[in-house]
């Protein structure tokens, strides 16, 4: 029950909380997203990267390749208490509502033949969520999209070689619509990782957007906006 407040002249108001979500990236595609008390993380990735790997306490983590170390490294989570989702299928958690979709990653990334990429669609409190991961596709498919359902706000990777290239990412940005653009998956500093820069994506979407430290965002502040994008600095 919301809480009772009683206004100076005596008549009785309701005040509801309306939580903020606030999102951190530490590099590749690996996010703290935070509601309230509930905390997820995505893509956790390992030392062989070349960058420090994430120290985070987290309720839930959705991996998008559970065999590739650049995305599955659930030591670094913080304890056993993690909810963890790793691949296709529903999955309701603490009130967080998850659907993992199969996905096409680097060929050269298979594991005895099989991929083991997953996309998710998200719903945190009244926001939705969709965290493409791994994904090497040059466009998404019916099923993906009709699967994918809404989308608020839709994490990209950008950085070509191993997943989506800058004109990858913007076609699929193009058939989402979201009303917020988060890229990833792009170089940085330290990484092992033959990535193209944050630029390319920019020039190709048609953005000069400057990197913030954190988002914050409410879904009433998502109204309206158009494929909005927002850069992350990463935290270290």
């Amino acid at each position: 029950m919301p809480p009772v407040r009683y206004s100076t002249k005596g008549r009785i108001t309701l005040e509801v909380d309306i939580l903020s979500m606030v999102i951190t990236w530490f590099g590749l595609s690996s996010f703290k997203i935070s509601s309230g008390n509930l905390t997820l993380v995505t893509d956790p990735f390992g030392k062989e990267v070349g960058l420090t790997p994430p120290r985070v306490k987290s309720d839930i983590a959705v991996l998008s390749n559970r065999e590739n170390p650049a995305y599955n490294n659930q030591e670094s989570l913080g304890g056993t208490d993690t909810f963890v989702v790793n691949g296709p299928g529903e999955f309701d958690v603490k009130g967080l509502f998850v659907r993992g979709i199969s996905a096409s990653g680097e060929p050269k990334n298979k594991t005895n033949g099989f991929d083991h990429t997953t996309i998710y669609a998200i719903r945190m409190e009244d926001i939705n969520l969709g965290f493409l991961g791994s994904l090497k596709q040059k466009e998404l498919s019916d099923t993906q999209l009709q699967e994918l359902g809404e989308v608020d706000i839709l994490f990209v990777p950008c950085g070509g070689g191993s997943v989506c290239d800058a004109e990858e990412a913007v076609q699929i940005v193009s058939q989402v619509e979201p009303a917020v653009v988060i890229p990833m998956h792009f170089d940085q500093k330290g990484l092992r990782l033959r990535l193209d820069k944050i630029d390319v994506f920019l020039k190709e979407i048609g953005s000069k957007t400057e990197a913030v430290e954190k988002f914050t965002t409410k879904k009433s502040e998502l109204a309206g906006k158009e494929s909005e994008v927002v850069i992350i600095s990463p935290q270290r």
